[in-house]
């Protein structure tokens, strides 16, 4: 007897909950399961990435196609003399010592932090604009509680009565 045939979700669509389950919410086993097999499945496709990006992009490029070519009588000479050449310490390390991109990646942190919560800015060279939080004028009064400006005793009212320091109510 064939398998059942299944029929995939759509990637637009959120999961459905199948008819089996009665509760409207999600058992964190599933969770976990469903969580557990996206990982896998974009690692899966990362390696198969990560191969197609290596098979396709060749490393071994022969020597002789940097050697610009001569008088056509010499050529003969120039070619026997390559291929009897051996290859310097130097030039076997350079080979040997190639890294291929998912080299370069298996050496990067597991888990690198966000650039976003590492990056700094450079002190500023001018001071703090002091601008009143309720009108955007120039801030003149500063609040007691909060430390935001107001240009004037209106503002600072409109200020307080409204809770722009998260004590008005």
């Amino acid at each position: 007897m064939p398998p059942a045939i299944r029929k995939q979700p759509s990637r637009n669509s959120l999961p459905q909950p199948s008819s089996s389950s009665k509760s409207t919410h999600l058992n964190p086993s599933s969770a976990s399961r469903r969580e557990d097999a996206l990982t896998d499945f974009q690692s899966r496709r990362l390696a198969r990435k990560l191969d197609e990006l290596e098979r396709t992009n060749p490393t071994d490029i022969p020597a002789i196609s940097f050697i610009p070519p001569s008088d056509p009588r010499t050529n003969t000479n120039t070619t026997s003399q390559i291929n009897k050449k051996k290859q310097s310490s130097n030039v076997r390390k350079i080979l040997y010592g190639k890294k291929s991109l998912k080299d370069w990646l298996d050496e990067l942190p597991s888990d690198p932090p966000n650039p976003y919560l590492t990056s700094t800015s450079p002190i500023p060279l001018t001071p703090p604009r002091k601008i009143c939080s309720s009108c955007g004028y120039t801030g003149a009064y500063k609040c007691p509680r909060c430390a935001e400006w107001s240009c004037d005793r209106v503002c600072m009212e409109v200020h307080e009565r409204d809770g722009g320091c998260g004590i008005g109510g």
